[in-house]
């Protein structure tokens, strides 16, 4: 682990010692606490005695709030994902384009001011077992049908068209991690631009592709 990280996790807000908290507070602090760990290390690095000593809790007592490490990710990732589907929520009073941008400024807002959480999505959960991927693919399901029903009625039927929105929210997914992580000179209205129009580029070029005898 690098002195970056270290410096990561022994900086996480930490339970006082002797604070009572009621069962959905503590559930919520130790999640939080959790999406810092594993958004700064691997899932395989965080070990669970470390969590619990960053929360301020014994091992028994997260592990009364959650059976096992991989249940304990698992929520994290759910409620990540959970937070992004409503932070991300479109307007259906607005054209299709304008929807589709107002939810993706509105993503970008939610990785700017929770970016521990979204790096525990997208690089921790690529490295967790095969549970955690399937809760990963039924939220990015979720975001896909989404965007194709703001496509039109046919869309979420269109099956070449399918493929293209979901290879791009891989695209999102990497140019936003490589933003966070090393793009410093890359605003954010460049950012969404440039999502946006790889977007409609994609769903252009699965149209072109249908028609095509």
């Amino acid at each position: 682990m690098s002195n970056n990280k270290t410096h990561q996790m022994n900086h996480q807000p930490k339970e006082s010692p002797g604070l009572r908290l009621e069962p959905d507070a503590r559930r919520a602090h130790l999640l939080a606490i959790g999406a810092s760990a594993f958004g700064a290390r691997a899932y395989d690095e965080v070990q669970i005695d470390q969590v619990a000593e960053l929360a301020g809790v014994s091992r028994g007592l997260l592990y009364h709030y959650f059976p096992g490490k991989q249940a304990f990710f698992a929520a994290i990732i759910q409620e990540g994902f959970s937070d992004i589907l409503k932070a991300t929520s479109p307007n259906p009073a607005l054209p299709p384009e304008a929807q589709l941008r107002a939810s993706l400024q509105a993503y970008v807002d939610f990785v700017e001011q929770n970016p521990h959480i979204y790096r525990a999505l997208f690089r921790s959960a690529a490295s967790a077992l095969q549970p955690i991927q399937e809760v990963v693919n039924r939220n990015l399901d979720q975001q896909a049908k989404r965007i194709l029903h703001a496509l039109g009625p046919a869309a979420p039927n269109d099956p070449l068209l399918c493929l293209a929105v979901r290879a791009w929210l891989a695209f999102l997914i990497h140019a936003v991690l490589d933003w966070l992580d090393r793009s410093p000179k890359v605003d954010r209205q460049q950012l969404i631009d440039v999502c946006m129009t790889t977007l409609q580029s994609a769903v252009g070029a699965s149209l072109s592709a249908a028609k095509t005898p």
